[in-house]
């Protein structure tokens, strides 16, 4: 069946409707679908007030504003930050919405604006130490946005060696994007899978895996996994150690995988490519799935927007950062002194901005990735 044979307003009505049948929690919903109870909640009243028509996403102002000055946007930020107190995220999505023709600024420049204007809420540097950037995990409502990548356990081929699985789902709508079998668990060939399915899919916002090699850090915070990531602007986000729960829906995959292609196992890793890709064809386009209200994962999913960019372009930060260089050992030079942050990032530029007193907040590209102590010359 066509991908254009089903549209998200279609899904919406049908989430509004089990939401409103009384048949099914808010929650179960919620599930069915692969979104959040606020979520189910909103096309649910969006349904009974408007009907069908209430489901179409909304611009809220009638004409876009693209010539609005540098000052003007700025004074909308402001009262957007005034009205809701929402973070530099939520109000741009706000103001996308309400002027569509409207160039907007990077996030980077909307929590400036917000610094600038005393809007942003001082936060316990204590309380931060230790954790990673990204540990609230990030939640995903639409197809594209989160994409989880894992290894299947691996197994011995007929002919000897072990295979290592591959694979690579997008979160909401279970659409299968990659099975490759591979020779071992190094990075090297697993970003190689990685960009064949940026090339062919698109960028989503978030990737979602667990802390083992060759996802997780092994030196310092970050992984070279996570810093290519966040070179693309993709948020590297981690499941909690030792709770599989956190990413379940790719589990209960692995096992139909396991059950379908390993038992026997294939005589080679060539051999044993064309039954992944079968299985990837028939998971995708065949197969109802009970999470998602027994449609197909390619009767839902559809790629993101963005698409791999041919180069990567150098991070730029805001005029009043410090920009400072990480070493071939992972330091930054602060006031003669180098600070060990991680080797992963070594060779690029970070971003410097001072947050509070004798404290720095370290950013790659958009991304906060920690703080500077200067007070305890200590990266934290």
């Amino acid at each position: 069946m066509p991908l254009e044979e089903r549209t998200i307003v279609d899904l919406r009505e049908e989430m509004a409707l089990r939401a409103l049948d009384g048949r099914h929690a808010v929650t179960e919903v919620a599930e069915m679908f692969g979104v959040t109870r606020p979520t189910v909640r909103q096309w649910r009243e969006r349904y009974r007030e408007h009907g069908r028509e209430g489901l179409g996403d909304r611009s809220h102002a009638p004409h876009s504003c693209p010539h609005r000055t540098d000052k003007e946007i700025e004074q909308l930020i402001v009262a957007e930050r005034q009205r809701w107190g929402w973070g530099s995220k939520k109000i741009l999505r706000r103001l996308e919405d309400a002027h569509p023709g409207l160039k907007l600024p990077k996030r980077a420049t909307v929590d400036a604006i917000l610094g600038r204007h005393d809007l942003v809420k001082a936060v316990s540097r204590r309380k931060a130490k230790g954790k990673t950037p990204f540990a609230e995990r990030y939640r995903a409502t639409e197809p594209g946005q989160l994409t989880t990548i894992d290894f299947k356990g691996q197994f011995r081929l007929k002919n000897g060696p072990y295979c290592y699985p591959l694979t690579i789902v997008d979160s909401v709508s279970r659409f299968l994007l990659a099975c490759a079998a591979l020779q071992s668990t190094q990075f090297a060939p697993m970003w190689k899978v990685l960009l064949r399915v940026f090339a062919k899919h698109g960028l989503p916002d978030a990737m979602q895996s667990d802390n083992g090699p060759p996802f997780g850090p092994t030196h310092g915070k970050f992984s070279a996994l996570s810093v290519r990531l966040m070179m693309l602007d993709i948020r590297p986000d981690f499941s909690r150690p030792d709770r599989p729960q956190d990413n379940a829906r790719h589990e209960r995959m692995h096992r139909d995988l396991k059950a379908d292609t390993t038992r026997p196992p294939s005589g080679s890793f060539a051999s044993q490519q064309i039954r992944f890709d079968a299985f990837v064809r028939i998971y995708n386009d065949e197969r109802p799935h009970e999470g998602i209200a027994m449609h197909r994962p390619a009767q839902i999913y559809h790629p993101p927007q963005r698409t791999l960019p041919a180069k990567i372009s150098k991070p730029q930060y805001p005029a009043h950062f410090e920009v400072r260089r990480v070493g071939s050992g992972g330091t930054v030079s602060w006031n003669g002194a180098p600070i060990f942050i991680t080797e992963t990032l070594a060779g690029q530029h970070v971003g410097l901005e001072e947050s509070d007193d004798g404290i720095w907040s370290v950013h790659f590209y958009r991304f906060r990735i920690g703080d500077i102590d200067a007070r305890q010359h200590v990266f934290i």
